[in-house]
């Protein structure tokens, strides 16, 4: 490939890969959950997206065409582009480093079709639509992040509060935008559908428990053969050395004789003062029925701020040979992460 496909190719794509840029650049450069800076950088996010939003539809409004609105509508652009992006990562990130993918997929097809419809999406209506709908997810994600925290706990009612945060939210930024342009104008009741929709929607998905039960992510988790607390307030963790390409398969774990049992370790990253109801939901692979069948629910109260994260272990006896799993769940309900694995005994 010489340099001058290179370019084209570029500047073909351009949109995406700025949107693109916006979002990895945070993967590896946004601080840990319980960072308090944290959630100023979401709100930074989202107000800078809204207001490139407000400026690009007033520079349509103008319609005169001229070289300097050209250049100004296709600078705003490339901002809106690279800050929804950014916008999305920041609570994407959060809930991918946490949870397993079994946990995290819709997540995964939320960012795809996102990435998908900024690729072939460039007639200026169905774009307008397009961002502002990129807008209102992260606005979304961004309540249910930090309603939490305001409330230092993670309840039903809590939760509520936040879709109708982002609701109110989302339905005055309509309001704003529907008088910067007569495109806007025209879009607006379909702006406002998407005000409603789109948090009703993520609210579902989460009431469902098909996305990870943020602000908390789970850092760490593993299972091994013995957990020991030591005088000093550590965990000594006792175990099998991770395969080449563990994280491709699940974990497996062999009991050798003498071992009393299954430890399962996890460190959950959580805001400081939060406090919430934990639980490790210990259960087994039926394969005659192929279903799911809980074993044992062990039950944890966490308590947040802590930078290695809220450490606990809970232990399984007489566990039977087979495919297990532990589901961390704050509530009883909410998913914060699972671990997979496979038991066999050591003759």
């Amino acid at each position: 490939m010489n340099p001058r496909s290179i370019y084209l190719f570029c500047k073909r794509h351009l949109t995406t890969l700025i949107f693109l840029g916006g979002f990895f650049s945070d993967a590896f450069l946004l601080p840990d959950v319980d960072n308090p800076i944290t959630k100023y950088i979401g709100l930074s996010y989202l107000v800078i997206l809204a207001v490139l939003l407000l400026l690009r539809e007033i520079i349509i409004a103008s319609n005169r065409a001229s070289r300097a609105e050209q250049k100004m509508y296709s600078l705003l652009s490339f901002g809106v582009a690279f800050f929804s992006g950014s916008s999305l990562s920041f609570i994407f990130v959060y809930a991918m480093r946490s949870a397993a993918l079994s946990v995290s997929w819709p997540l995964f097809i939320i960012l795809m079709l996102c990435m998908a419809a900024n690729e072939f999406i460039s007639v200026h209506n169905y774009r307008f639509t397009l961002d502002i709908a990129v807008f209102f997810i992260a606005l979304a994600f961004y309540a249910i992040f930090n309603v939490p925290i305001l409330f230092s706990t993670v309840t039903d009612t809590v939760f509520l509060v936040a879709i109708g945060i982002s609701v109110l939210f989302a339905m005055l930024f309509v309001w704003l935008l529907k008088h910067t342009s007569e495109t806007a104008w025209y879009e607006a009741p379909r702006g406002y559908a998407l005000a409603v929709g789109v948090p009703l929607f993520i609210g579902m998905l989460y009431v469902l428990n098909l996305i990870p039960a943020v602000p908390l992510s789970l850092k760490d988790a593993g299972i091994y053969n013995n957990v020991i607390r030591t005088e000093r307030g550590e965990y000594e963790l006792i175990g099998e050395a991770p395969g080449r390409f563990e994280w491709l398969r699940n974990h497996k774990h062999t009991i050798k004789p003498g071992d009393d049992g299954v430890y399962f370790y996890s460190a959950i990253s959580a805001p400081a003062e939060f406090s919430a109801p934990i639980s490790h939901v210990w259960e087994y692979h039926d394969p005659t029925t192929n279903s799911w069948i809980e074993s044992t629910t062990i039950s944890f109260d966490l308590s947040g701020g802590r930078v290695d994260g809220y450490r606990a272990y809970s232990k399984k006896q007489n566990i039977i040979d087979g495919l297990w799993r532990v589901t961390v769940k704050v509530d009883d309900k909410r998913i914060v992460g699972r671990k997979t694995f496979e038991v066999t005994r050591q003759q």
